[in-house]
């Protein structure tokens, strides 16, 4: 059995490495199973491409297999995580010493705006943070040398250092009129033509998202960074910091389960009215020298990015023997120095249609790393579904078209195209599935990978949500035979064979079973008669879910299952079975 064959289900998946959990991204592919892949489908010394890099697991996985790997992303942001990711640093003391220099220049007076006081022994301790119900301050949360940690009420005394925040009256921070004495971004969640984001809530502007005692402490560090004289120990500082201004916002909601952290759990710049307030200085610290933080992912990463740079022309990389990557930062409709039959493997993960608004959503990180001065230009040519950039699932199906001509045209013969695609609405699947195929692509098959560890949560609901990908196994052929005719299939025809590849699902497992389970082992089976047939689905097809709801009483019915929660715990949840089994099996 060949790599390739081997690679006909499901791998198995872990965490993280350090190298990928120091920056949050939306919807990071799992790296064990991308590397696997890249393993199987080139060899050492070929050349890989993603074209929608994203936060570049496909780059660092293809480098670290010996491969030379081409990165295309229209957001700067993209290229900026990317590369720096990748990044190797020789002399990592340099980045504790540029640490304990910012330390030394802005600890004391950021930390000063944190201030509270042990409610046992009175002593002035800093904050970790202060948590907010809608407008009003209701507990603190520190750490006492003494007393441990500990969540009270908040006092007079921190009142009246908020008070003095507020109205402008920390003379380390503001000046005589009261004006922050730093830059911070003050960016409007808004495109030129005057029309809001699709992810923008009730904040207007970046600085909005943020408590104005973060948005001073954000501000006072980041003027600090921009002070280091070595550039590029200067933008891995800016990373950092990137890294962790999502963390200072108000959209991270207070959690019974971690009550001294939290994250921004939701795709949008959502108000949160139960938010946390955590101390800036703390969480950069985090960032630089924290367990998860850039020393240990850069002590962490591996031999093979210790010799890498990156190139400066697609021609560079190909001769160049240590010049090991290319990031090109433009839409992948614009890349012209590839040239045909060129890249050995293309493995990318694409916009997902509406699901995830990757450019609104990176726009506050690029805000305060300054990158968005074109905002405009890169939404133009974004690849995605979003009515408020005039863009239908029409313009989405014609601009992804477009891409995967120009990869059709990159790759060589008989070379592949794997496509990794996360989302639960089958039209945007199929949408995927036909730009790809008739471009020229013999298609092969579809994988789904779940993902490491399932939340309890998404196995609840009888509708649930999807869990995990699906990996689209693609081919350029030999020679490109225009003479294929797909036949069309109907829409009832499509309801009959999900009505009955369901059925054959839940006989096969013989009990009841979640929709999310359905729908992941649907696809691989639907697509796959398809093929066998040459039929395409030429339209725009309903969600799997609303089709088996029509079905429900007749053929299927939903029963209360127990689930096997986190620790063994059981759960209630909802499994689909068959009113008559006997009779629909």
């Amino acid at each position: 059995m060949t790599e390739k064959e081997a690679i006909n289900g499901a791998l198995p998946t872990s965490g993280h490495l350090p190298m990928y959990v120091m920056h949050k991204f939306f919807a990071r592919k799992q790296e064990d199973v991308i590397r696997e892949y890249i393993q199987a489908f080139s060899k050492k010394e070929e050349i890989v491409c993603d074209p929608f890099c994203g936060s570049g697991v496909m780059i660092g996985e293809a480098i670290r297999l010996g491969r030379k790997a081409v990165g295309i992303d229209i957001n700067p942001v993209s290229i900026f995580i990317t590369k720096n990711t990748l990044k190797h640093i020789s002399d990592l003391n340099r980045i504790i010493e540029e640490f304990h220099r910012i330390k030394a220049e802005v600890k004391t007076d950021i930390t000063r705006l944190y201030q509270t006081t042990c409610r046992n022994c009175g002593k002035n301790i800093a904050a970790i943070c202060f948590t907010w119900k809608d407008k009003d301050p209701i507990d603190v949360r520190y750490e006492c040398p003494e007393h441990g940690r500990n969540i009270s009420p908040v006092n007079e005394l921190d009142l009246k250092l908020l008070n003095k925040i507020e109205d402008g009256e920390i003379i380390e921070f503001f000046d005589d009129d009261g004006d922050c004495r730093y830059w911070y971004p003050v960016n409007k969640f808004y495109y030129n033509d005057k029309t809001p984001f699709l992810k923008k809530e009730r904040f207007n502007s970046v600085d909005e998202i943020f408590s104005k005692r973060n948005l001073i402490s954000l501000a006072k560090l980041y003027d600090q960074i921009k002070k280091i004289d070595d550039l590029e120990l200067q933008e891995v500082f800016k990373f950092a910091f990137s890294s962790m201004t999502h963390l200072a916002s108000k959209m991270t909601p207070v959690r019974p389960s971690r009550p001294y952290s939290s994250a921004w759990v939701q795709q949008s710049y959502w108000y949160c009215p139960n938010n946390m307030e955590s101390n800036v200085w703390n969480l950069f610290e985090r960032a630089v020298i924290g367990r998860q933080g850039l020393v240990k992912a850069k002590e962490n990463l591996s031999e093979s990015f210790k010799k890498k740079t990156q190139a400066s022309s697609f021609k560079e990389l190909i001769k160049g023997q240590n010049n090991d990557y290319l990031l090109i930062e433009s839409s992948i409709n614009n890349v012209e120095e590839i040239k045909e039959d060129s890249v050995d493997l293309v493995i990318t993960d694409p916009p997902y249609g509406y699901s995830i608004q990757y450019g609104e959503l990176l726009y506050m990180w690029g805000c305060w790393l300054q990158l968005m001065d074109n905002f405009d230009d890169i939404a133009r040519g974004e690849i995605i579904t979003n009515p408020r950039q005039k863009k239908s699932d029409v313009e989405y199906e014609r601009m992804l078209k477009i891409a995967f001509k120009k990869i059709f045209q990159w790759l060589k013969p008989e070379s592949y195209c794997i496509v990794t695609f996360h989302n639960p609405n089958l039209k945007y699947r199929n949408i995927l599935f036909r730009s790809v195929l008739l471009n020229g692509f013999e298609f092969e098959k579809i994988v789904y990978q779940p993902p490491p560890r399932a939340s309890a949560k998404s196995f609840l609901q009888p509708f649930g949500s999807q869990r995990g990908d699906y990996f689209f196994r693609f081919r350029k052929p030999r020679w490109r035979n225009d003479t294929i005719s797909y036949k069309s299939i109907d829409a009832n025809q499509v309801e009959e064979l999900i009505v009955d590849i369901t059925k054959r699902i839940l006989v096969e497992r013989g009990e009841p079973t979640c929709y999310t389970d359905i729908q992941n082992m649907l696809d691989p089976i639907l697509y796959e008669k398809l093929k066998k047939s040459q039929l395409l689905m030429d339209f725009n097809p309903e969600n799997i879910e609303k089709i088996l709801k029509r079905h429900v009483g007749d053929i299927f019915e939903v029963v209360d299952v127990d689930i096997e929660g986190i620790g063994n715990q059981k759960l209630q949840g909802k499994g689909w079975w068959l009113i008559n089994s006997k009779k629909n099996g």
